[in-house]
């Protein structure tokens, strides 16, 4: 299955000043098969290293010296590497800090030698060994789950993809391929964005064999809740990460997660989540104008998960269950439409960059008002509504339009695509601003068109 980052792996292989890479997600995204695959297509001798099963092999790098560590890779697997032919890849790196510190070694001292590091739990490594990363030494990639045209590509929906991805803004979409694109969407809703889910269902059909890919996914998930080396009860881990769905579009208050502990110890472990991809907090933004992250508010913060297939098993909610119910969807008071929206939004970003996402809020009584999602778009502010059914108030964007002066914003939806003027609904208001409404299925695309229709109108 073909993976967005494949095309980010190239470009850094041609680079000639290129640095070792560190590819950081959580477990399962694939990143592992990432790799395999660009050594793959690109002919390239893979000498992989994964140091959670290869224990024997950690005292290699305890010398710092790569040449040292590429001879004796060589003896141990009887083969001879050639540098600019070769890729060494170390994976789960995690579970060797020596290796962590390697790296600028190989930068330095054989940067020929193409080098990828991944792991799913770097940070707590760090943290535990009071380590930092070859500052200067090194580059990142950021990996999530796959995204809606990811899919797409991978159920051999080549002529819908093409479709979206050409698509502009006032052509007509038909309402047949409108519902199509919408059946695709609610079928990505139910198996979420992990691959190993995606893979079997394109290979059996079976949103049972598929919701197993799920389940497993999150038992994997807790027990990983011993390898993060804290001095917290581990009931307590458990209890938060079985609560971590509640925090999606909602501002998360430590009461609620854990009543009878005190706030440090709710943030701690909401941090140790973090840390390991499977939670993000949208953080608040007074987003007068950017950088977004110069006005967050760090203490008024919603929630958004790793993917919307997992979402939907923490909760509880089986395939079996819900797969039948065609309303489920589009309704849930928006939570699955902004959890799609939003782990988009996170991995819509330079790929090298830490996944961050920012909303606005006004908490005023009887009159507090809420935008789902602010992002950057070039060198202005973009504010987006997600709304799960057809129609929606817009009441909260009205305010931050107008108190902010913006002139467009996007709002999702079922329906399809429109452009239009709106004229605020606030008493004794006249502002007016361009709204783009979109179709949810078309997230992948909304920069493009945004940034398209934003510079035919100047």
């Amino acid at each position: 299955m073909k993976r967005r980052e494949e095309d980010y792996l190239s470009a850094w292989y041609k680079n000639f000043h290129r640095k070792p890479l560190v590819i950081r997600g959580a477990r399962q995204v694939g990143k592992s098969t990432l790799v395999r695959m660009f050594c793959k297509k690109n002919d390239l001798r893979l000498i992989e290293i994964n140091f959670e099963q290869s224990h024997s092999l950690k005292d290699l790098f305890t010398s710092h010296d790569p040449k040292k560590i590429i001879q004796s890779l060589e003896i141990l697997y009887n083969m001879r590497i050639d540098l600019d032919k070769a890729l060494l890849f170390l994976d789960e790196i995690q579970a060797n800090p020596a290796a962590i510190l390697s790296l600028r070694y190989f930068y330095e001292e054989i940067p020929q030698l193409a080098v990828i590091a991944a792991g799913s739990l770097l940070e707590f490594a760090l943290e535990q060994y009071e380590l930092s990363m070859p500052v200067g030494r090194i580059e990142y990639l950021f990996m999530g789950p796959m995204t809606f045209e990811e899919f797409l590509d991978a159920m051999a929906a080549d002529q819908l993809l093409a479709y979206l991805q050409n698509y502009q803004l006032g052509e007509e979409i038909p309402q047949v391929i409108h519902e199509r694109a919408l059946a695709y969407l609610r079928d990505y809703y139910l198996l979420g964005g992990m691959p190993e889910a995606i893979k079997i269902y394109r290979d059996t059909l079976s949103l049972f064999e598929a919701d197993k890919v799920k389940y497993s996914i999150l038992n994997t998930y807790r027990d990983d809740f011993a390898k993060y080396k804290t001095r917290i009860d581990l009931s307590k881990l458990q209890e938060v990460f079985d609560k971590l769905g509640n925090t999606v579009g909602k501002k998360i208050r430590y009461v609620n997660i854990l009543a009878q502990e005190r706030s440090s110890i709710t943030d701690r472990i909401l941090t140790l989540f973090e840390h390991a991809r499977i939670l993000y907090r949208v953080y608040h933004s007074n987003a007068n104008n950017l950088p977004l992250k110069a006005e967050a508010n760090r203490k008024s913060s919603k929630g958004i998960l790793l993917d919307i297939g997992l979402y939907l098993a923490l909760q509880g909610l089986s395939i079996a269950d819900i797969s039948q119910d065609k309303d489920i969807f589009f309704s849930n008071k928006g939570t699955l439409a902004e959890q799609f929206i939003g782990q988009h939004l996170l991995y819509d970003q330079m790929r090298y960059m830490y996944p961050e996402l920012y909303y606005w809020n006004r908490e005023k009584t009887q009159s507090s008002a809420e935008v789902d999602y602010i992002i950057q778009m070039g060198n202005s502010l973009l504010p987006i509504e997600v709304k799960s059914v057809k129609t929606g108030a817009l009441k909260s964007l009205h305010v931050f339009m107008e108190q902010k002066q913006r002139s467009i914003a996007v709002r999702f939806s079922t329906n399809t695509p429109a452009v239009e003027t709106i004229a605020s609904s606030l008493p004794k208001s006249d502002y007016r601003y361009t709204l783009i409404t979109l179709p949810l299925y078309l997230v992948g695309q909304m920069k493009r068109l945004a940034k398209s229709w934003h510079s035919s109108k100047r």
